[in-house]
């Protein structure tokens, strides 16, 4: 099993600036080989008849496959058998990793800058881009791209990095205190290191992993018994099929009034000086409590719809195209453009930003894995005007925050119907003819006929009264019977 700790770390300055220094360094070199590999990518696009448009070279069969993947670093690699296993068949092209592998080895030998960083730390940022690239081309994930040095992190390899008491040392940068926060049994073997900078200090998240225990085992189909469904919004966070709803906290609003004064007194300040510093540190600092707001509350949120059911079925949102920036509107007549409420759309996108339903739905994953049970992604289109009784879509269904069915008269809260929609094709899609859903367990009346006059003798006793029992129990009024009440 494998498991991170964060911990706070307490560098002193010669250590801060040689962080901040490895920083710049790590992320120029991150960004230079990124760019080669796009130029690259490129080039062979555009070549036609020759090898490099720069210099117009003719086309051959040992350059053209170099130039495919990287071209800064040096393309071949010498046969070294002692140290390759006897079946893997030698080649002796090098890869894009390898050739840029060797572009740092020969910046550490020719650029005296360069040798005061940690060699291993070089490597392991260079292989985050490899991952990024086999992700994005063999597992459809996104494009790398280029980095600030404020977000660069410094990743340490497995067995350099060692732990004594409330100390920690690592290789060239040396030995620094940090709190001890939470117990590292020491069983447990410390894998990667990687520290990353925040407004308020350094922090070190160690990989651990323990031997003894084994990871769960996720369930097969046939263990899959039970199912929910997860809708996401931006007043309620999440609405789930048995009923639940989770409100949304809206983080950013409860400390948009202190980041509108810090703001603006940042704004004030003159360019370059050390009082501007200060106040965008201020600023930064309440931008770090409102994401730790929010991370602290997801976490708890995910945790508790992992464990509700075997599998946790989502909606599979464009989250993008619905903040994309609305079209313009032309007007032939008056020759300009017309107004497309982008100005009302900002703070809708801003709402969906501040709820961070991807954030949500990973960590989720992660909780659910920890278990063993699965998380779905189905299609969303039109789960929330479709009625979970008979399956009818319309529109028109859909009467503010309640559904009312056109063709069987069912009515539900539109959030919950539409998890309940989102539970049934996640089963429907998998083929579980033996899961069940775990629905809300209240009583709704499936047909507008059995609504009115027959269902008036039903309607709560005043326990006040004389004759009446102290103790009443509380009876759930359906819809039709507020419409036959309030119609006289």
């Amino acid at each position: 099993m494998q498991t991170a700790y964060r911990f706070k770390i307490q560098p002193d300055r010669e250590q801060k600036s040689m962080l901040l220094d490895w920083q710049q360094k790590i992320g120029s070199l991150y960004n230079l080989c990124l760019r080669d590999r796009i130029d690259s990518y490129h080039h062979t696009k555009i070549l036609g008849n020759y090898c490099d448009l720069t210099t117009t070279a003719v086309a051959c069969p040992l350059t053209c496959s170099v130039n495919k993947s990287a071209s800064l670093g040096y393309p071949w690699k010498t046969d070294n058998p002692s140290r390759r296993p006897r079946e893997k068949k030698f080649n002796p092209r090098r890869t894009a990793y390898e050739m840029h592998s060797s572009l740092a080895t020969e910046w550490r030998q020719t650029k005296p800058w360069y040798s005061t960083v940690c060699s291993d730390v070089l490597q392991q940022s260079l292989r985050h881009l490899d991952k990024a690239f086999t992700g994005f081309f063999k597992q459809g994930r996104g494009f790398p791209k280029f980095k600030s040095h404020h977000n660069v992190g410094i990743e340490f390899k497995p067995k350099t990095v060692r732990l004594s008491g409330n100390r920690i040392t690592f290789p060239v940068l040396g030995q620094m205190k940090f709190f001890i926060s939470r117990y590292i049994p020491e069983s447990w073997e410390i894998r990667t290191v990687t520290l990353s900078r925040e407004v308020d200090g350094w922090y070190a998240s160690i990989l651990l992993r323990d031997e003894t225990v084994p990871d769960t085992p996720i369930k097969t189909e046939q263990e899959i018994k039970t199912c929910i469904g997860v809708d996401v919004g931006i007043k309620k966070l999440a609405s789930l099929s048995n009923g639940q709803l989770i409100a949304n906290p809206r983080f950013d609003k409860q400390s948009s009034r202190r980041l509108r004064i810090r703001q603006r007194r940042l704004s004030r300040k003159k360019r370059g000086s050390k009082n501007r510093k200060k106040a965008a540190k201020r600023v930064a600092s309440v931008h770090q409590k409102i994401r730790r707001q929010r991370q602290d509350y997801q976490w708890k949120i995910a945790k508790k719809i992992a464990e509700s059911a075997d599998m946790i079925v989502f909606e599979d949102l464009n989250v993008r195209g619905m903040k994309a920036r609305c079209k313009p509107k032309w007007d032939e007549e008056q020759k300009r453009y017309l107004r497309n409420n982008q100005s009302a759309k900002s703070q809708l996108n801003k709402a969906i930003s501040d709820a961070s339903w991807y954030r949500l739905k990973q960590k989720t994953k992660h909780q659910a894995r920890k278990l063993g049970n699965w998380v779905k992604d189905i299609n969303p289109i039109r789960t929330s005007q479709e009625c979970s009784k008979c399956g009818y879509v319309s529109p028109k269904n859909r009467d503010g925050e309640k559904l009312i069915c056109e063709s069987c008269g069912h009515h539900e809260d539109a959030d919950i119907d539409a998890a309940i929609v989102i539970g049934n094709r996640g089963i429907k899609q998998l083929n579980l003819s033996s899961t069940k859903l775990l629905v809300v367990s209240q009583k709704v009346t499936p047909k507008p006929e059995s609504t009115g006059s027959k269902m008036r003798n039903k309607s709560l006793p005043l326990g006040g009264e004389s004759g009446n029992p102290k103790q009443v129990e509380f009876v759930q009024l359906e819809l039709f019977d507020l419409l036959e009440w309030s119609s006289g």
